[in-house]
């Protein structure tokens, strides 16, 4: 049908679009929020807070400042999501139990 091959869309030349952004890197107010809520959620291990953090962005981090901006918000649900989760009780049910019952009132 046609004699010579061509693109999809038959645009002449292969060169990026200039319009296409690159991601903003992170903020310095997001690396504090993050920091924060690691300390709340108890992760003191760098070790700990890096396997997190790139199992979120699901990519090799050396540092937080090589994030970015878009991703501190699902880091941020992820760390949060680790506090709001009970540990694990190690006795009974009723040794577990949050309030008095009457026979604790007696």
């Amino acid at each position: 049908m046609y004699d010579e091959p061509s693109s999809l869309f038959e645009i002449a030349g292969s060169a990026p679009s200039p319009n296409v952004l690159a991601p903003l890197p992170i903020k310095p107010e997001q690396i504090q929020e993050i920091r924060n809520a690691f300390q709340k959620a108890g992760v003191a291990s760098q070790d700990d807070r890096k396997a997190l953090i790139e199992s979120v962005v699901v990519r090799e981090v050396s540092s937080i400042r090589e994030l970015r901006a878009v991703e501190a918000p699902r880091i941020l649900q992820r760390i949060e999501g680790l506090r709001s989760t009970k540990p694990a009780s190690a006795g009974s049910a009723w040794d577990n139990r949050e309030e008095d019952t009457w026979i604790d009132k007696l």
